[in-house]
């Protein structure tokens, strides 16, 4: 149970690496967006995970004591609260994205690229923590391959979209984010 779970963490820093190495083909600017952007995707993530791994050891406690109804209940009690909470991220995030920028260190000239950048990203806060949630719940359900399937199919869609996104469709960091 140990490889997928370290396997599933390694492959949500692939999302990372990709809109970097394709966004760093852009221009500066636009690369350090992404960069000073990355504290916050896993803060989302950091809350995903609280909701998944709260739940999930919940959840497998009353599988094993063979308690389906109460499991039942604490999976949509953890992906309620998840989404819930990606909610509360995107709106606040989006009411003070030039605030958050600059507390994550975007200057003057980063600025237009990281709040482009940090708004998409922020608009999908409730996807990524739902889905992150649920991934954390299946693997402490005992179904660790179902969940890094998941998670890496997300991983390669990101990367297949990222230039087709950025390049083709020339919608440069806005295009990274929305892949």
């Amino acid at each position: 149970m140990a490889v997928p779970s370290i396997f599933s963490m390694l492959v949500t820093s692939l999302y990372n690496m990709a809109d970097t190495f394709f966004v760093g083909q852009i221009d500066t600017p636009s690369t350090a967006a992404v960069g000073l952007v990355f504290p916050v995707m896993f803060l989302i993530q950091a809350v995903a995970f609280f909701f998944g791994n709260g739940s999930g050891t919940y959840i497998s406690r009353q599988l094993g004591a063979r308690n389906e109804t109460q499991a039942r209940d604490m999976a949509s009690t953890g992906f309620f609260y998840a989404v819930l909470s990606g909610i509360c991220i995107c709106v606040v995030g989006e009411l003070f994205t030039d605030n958050i920028s600059s507390w994550i260190g975007s200057t003057p000239t980063i600025l237009p690229y990281t709040r482009r950048y940090l708004r998409i990203i922020l608009l999908g806060a409730p996807m990524i923590t739902g889905a992150l949630c649920l991934n954390n719940q299946m693997r402490f359900q005992g179904n660790a391959r179902y969940a890094v399937w998941g998670i890496m199919s997300g991983a390669i869609i990101n990367i297949l979209l990222d230039p087709l996104f950025i390049f083709v469709m020339d919608m440069g960091v806005a295009g990274a984010a929305w892949a």
